[in-house]
């Protein structure tokens, strides 16, 4: 996963030597900044969609659910509820939303506790 440099994490906490939380010490990370680097549609029924987007970095592991924001050019908040976390079998974490933002796109994440 490229660009991990880009982010930050908004939790202060014990810290790696890689710059991030260490996981290994029990400590999670609830809120997270990244970019969106592809998206895929899931899939289609009865005129709904459902999609998978894959972050630079994510704090999602599979079984949670969260939230997504992102700031448009006009200054509005936009928020995607995140329904669903899946593995690929490249071991990809894609995260299941149902309107999804193009590749490029600046967000900041929230996992549910």
């Amino acid at each position: 996963m490229a660009g991990l440099a880009r982010c930050y994490s908004l939790h202060l906490g014990p810290v790696g030597r890689d710059g991030y939380e260490d996981r290994d010490q029990g400590v999670r990370v609830s809120e997270f900044s990244c970019v969106v680097t592809d998206i895929r549609e899931e899939s289609r029924v009865a005129g709904r969609q459902r999609w998978q987007m894959a972050l630079d970095r994510t704090e999602f592991v599979v079984g949670d659910v969260g939230m997504l924001e992102a700031v448009a050019r006009s200054g509005a908040k936009l928020v995607v509820p995140v329904v669903a976390v899946v593995m690929d079998a490249e071991g990809e974490v894609w995260h299941v939303v149902e309107k999804p933002w193009a590749a490029g796109t600046k967000v900041k994440g929230r996992v549910n506790e």
